[in-house]
């Protein structure tokens, strides 16, 4: 894994959790968060310089769709993340399918012990980061 990546993919972390911050509290279920954030990370994604695809769904992978990919100019994928509760096998199944140069997941889970024992489905090229807006002071 890229030293470089994870630090970027650290500051991303904070910015994703400052975003979830700002939503007002009678809006935040799940869906709405998981979208927002969505949004929010495609907006950093776009400062990259990269294309970016939403929902790209992998060739030969039904189960789920990879949230954002940024894509180059001759058709490589830089980026590939998820945004999901937990680390689901679905999530990991779709990134392992195909070659990118970065790979993440971000997880949302309030119940921290159920998100560490999630990763249990990760691989050694995924990185996975876990927000947590609230257990801490911005």
């Amino acid at each position: 894994m890229q030293e470089d990546f994870t630090q970027v993919m650290e500051i991303w972390k904070k910015d994703l959790e400052k975003a979830w911050l700002q939503l007002p509290k009678p809006f935040r279920s799940d869906h709405s968060v998981r979208r927002t954030l969505q949004c929010h990370l495609y907006g950093q994604l776009q400062k990259t310089g990269f294309r970016i695809v939403a929902d790209y769904m992998p060739p030969r992978i039904a189960d789920r769709p990879i949230d954002l990919i940024a894509v180059s100019d001759n058709h490589q994928i830089e980026y590939a993340l998820c945004i999901d509760t937990v680390v689901t096998l679905a999530a990991v199944k779709s990134l392992s399918s195909f070659e990118a140069a970065n790979k993440a997941i971000f997880t949302t889970g309030h119940l921290l012990k159920k998100v560490q024992e999630s990763r249990f489905f990760l691989k050694d090229d995924i990185l996975h980061l876990h927000l947590q807006p609230f257990e801490k002071s911005m």
